[in-house]
């Protein structure tokens, strides 16, 4: 029986690596977790799960796949990822919730579309297009995460959870 996590059991990777043992007992401990994901030493996610060190983004990508978490990925881009911390995490929510917020931004990608091909149109953006168009990326960048919400919550169905 594997011993008790204590310290590293606030730690994202360990919780999604013990998460993935309840489906998979290759993951209960360090030793068989490194040995599953391959390219991983035991002493390397010892350091990940206690927050000594930040993975690398392709060693999460890969927990994220071995682990069977999308969410580990998304978060890690929103709250590790030098680049990609402007982004929010994608919110745990059911299923019918995400086809509600995404239907919701259905009709405003419909109206931005519209709006962009207006300002395209004369093959020309002046400065007050400009401004507009600032503020579609800003609506692009929502539409864009509800679409990331849904990504995972289809990916979590897909795995069962």
């Amino acid at each position: 029986m594997p011993r008790q996590v204590t310290k590293a059991s606030v730690n994202r990777y360990c919780q999604a690596r013990l998460e993935a043992a309840k489906y998979n007992d290759r993951f209960s401990s360090r030793a068989s977790a490194a040995a599953e994901l391959g390219c991983v030493a035991e002493a390397s996610l010892k350091k990940y799960e206690l927050g000594l060190v930040k993975p690398p983004n392709d060693i999460v990508a890969l927990m994220a796949d071995a682990y069977g978490t999308p969410e580990l990925a998304v978060w890690y881009c929103a709250s590790e990822c030098p680049l990609g911390k402007h982004t929010r995490p994608v919110p745990e929510m059911p299923p019918e919730r995400m086809v509600v917020r995404l239907s919701n931004k259905l009709s405003t990608l419909q109206e931005v579309i519209s709006e962009v091909s207006g300002i395209l149109d004369d093959g020309t953006v002046d400065t007050d297009e400009r401004s507009r168009l600032m503020e579609i990326r800003d609506e692009l960048v929502e539409i864009n995460r509800r679409l990331q919400e849904a990504v995972v919550t289809v990916e979590k169905l897909i795995l069962g959870r």
